[in-house]
């Protein structure tokens, strides 16, 4: 995929909770993306408990100029944050198997969960969570399932409970009427984490929003169905694109 123009603002992907920047390499992905990568996964600990602000925050201040943001999952939710929190800064989000707002009682739990009884109790909930029965009963295993597996079971409960804990600061859902820039909600039609009427609130209360369903997608839309994703990324940044033309 090529990038739209050389003037056109970096197009940054935020991934899930517990991924890395390997998350992307099943989609085709627009020249010059950039991969951001939270505290704890791919990169050290941060030293103070993650919040949705100070990750929205992060993720502009290592950028420079004008951003896309493209996130899934709490990648999604981080997207959400800095648009509103810097929207001078934000050019476009594309939010995919999100919502616009979180539950801190079930991420604390969730949160425990990881570090009592650690990652290898708490994979089999996570990939159910993530994936479609039939990528998880394929044989031979599927390759998406594969990465989060192993990504899952190398990773330190430390930072995946991290990671649950910043999602349960996150609250824009009174706020989404303040986003000005071109918003895509992106929907997986089999995603058990994140219901339809989740994406469906974020497209109908942004003033530019619009909805996109993929039936197929499962949570971990990336892994799954990359080729549907890769192909809204590049729809949705032609919008932009056009939006601001």
């Amino acid at each position: 995929m090529s990038d739209l123009s050389d003037n056109s603002p970096s197009v940054v992907l935020l991934p899930p909770v517990g991924n890395d920047a390997r998350t992307w390499d099943f989609v085709d992905l627009p020249d010059g993306a950039r991969r951001h990568r939270f505290p704890g996964v791919g990169r050290p600990p941060a030293e103070a408990a993650l919040t949705m602000a100070g990750l929205a925050d992060e993720v502009v201040a290592m950028y420079p100029g004008r951003l896309h943001l493209v996130g899934v999952s709490m990648g999604g939710m981080v997207a959400l944050n800095a648009a509103l929190r810097h929207p001078d800064r934000v050019a476009s989000v594309l939010v995919a198997c999100t919502g616009a707002s979180a539950s801190p009682a079930v991420m604390e739990q969730r949160a425990v969960a990881a570090e009592t009884g650690g990652m290898s109790q708490v994979l089999h909930d996570t990939l159910t969570r993530w994936f479609t029965p039939a990528a998880l009963s394929a044989v031979p295993t599927h390759p998406g399932v594969e990465y989060a597996r192993t990504l899952l079971l190398n990773l330190e409960p430390s930072a995946f409970a991290a990671g649950w804990r910043a999602i349960a600061t996150h609250d824009t859902a009174s706020r989404l009427g303040r986003l000005s820039m071109p918003v895509t909600a992106v929907a997986g039609g089999q995603d058990r984490a994140s219901a339809l009427s989740r994406s469906e609130e974020i497209a109908e209360r942004a003033p530019r929003g619009r909805l996109v369903v993929v039936d197929d997608a499962p949570h971990m839309i990336q892994l799954e169905q990359p080729a549907a994703l890769g192909r809204i990324i590049a729809e949705h940044l032609e919008w932009a694109a056009e939006s601001r033309s």
